[in-house]
């Protein structure tokens, strides 16, 4: 988005999604959720089922790294077609902290 407060956001390809789910012991279903009318999300073109990469200045870390599922508005109840678009299956149902 080019402004000093928006962190640099960019869409993971299919193989770096593996290798996150893979590093991490993770489903996608398991990631912080981002809607698809984030501006940021948006700006950047990414759709509903793709991960997002959010790099963000630290002052202690120099860079903090976040990624985020992207959903539609309706969240929740498209969850188990997102995870059917990218090609995984969800398994045993998550449970929350």
């Amino acid at each position: 988005m080019g402004h000093v407060l928006v962190p640099e956001h960019t869409i993971l390809s299919e193989h770096e999604c593996q290798e996150l789910f893979k590093k991490y012991s993770i489903r996608p279903d398991q990631l912080p959720k981002i809607l698809h009318t984030d501006p940021a999300v948006v700006a950047i073109g990414a759709k509903p089922g793709q991960i997002v990469k959010i790099e963000r200045k630290s002052q202690t870390a120099k860079q903090a790294i976040a990624y985020r599922l992207v959903i539609e508005s309706e969240g929740a109840a498209a969850m188990p077609e997102i995870i059917a678009d990218i090609g995984l299956d969800s398994g045993s149902e998550s449970t929350d902290m």
